[in-house]
């Protein structure tokens, strides 16, 4: 498991919905906050311990995420909880990574509709992003291994 935390690895900003569901909690809605190769946060109003073991699924796509992570961090934040979460591995890593540029795409999208009034479909909106963003989302090393 990655254990490392917080500036072992270049953070990715991120406003993407998330559910989390510990065996022993009821699901948590917040929403990814940083995104980096060894982990992500999160916003909710419930804390967490660390060392327990959560599902994470990502719901911004047609084909929702579901990975698995461990809690290293919880601090109060806002009146409810920042938590951070390691992956297992690097390959999940990788998968939440490859989710979050969908969404950054999609978001894209409709923000182009309301906007400039233009409707792109998913591939046109892609080359666009991609030509406009692609360097900036590329930062730091994130191939799977």
């Amino acid at each position: 498991m990655m254990h490392n935390h917080e500036r072992a690895y270049i953070r990715h900003p991120a406003d993407i919905p998330l559910e989390v569901s510990p065996a022993s909690q009821t699901v948590c809605a917040g929403a990814i906050r940083n995104l980096s190769r060894g982990g992500l946060s999160f916003s909710c109003a419930v804390p967490y311990s660390p060392g327990q073991d959560v599902d994470l699924v990502i719901r911004c796509c047609p084909n929702p995420l579901e990975v698995r992570g461990q809690v290293v961090w919880c601090e109060p934040k806002d009146g409810g909880f920042e938590v951070g979460i390691a992956f297992y591995s690097p390959g999940d890593a990788y998968q939440v990574r490859m989710v979050e540029q969908i969404c950054q795409i999609e978001q894209y999208r409709r923000d182009m509709l309301a906007r400039e009034g233009r409707d792109l479909s998913i591939d046109q909106a892609a080359r666009e992003w991609i030509e406009r963003y692609a360097h900036q989302f590329a930062q730091g090393d994130w191939s799977e291994e």
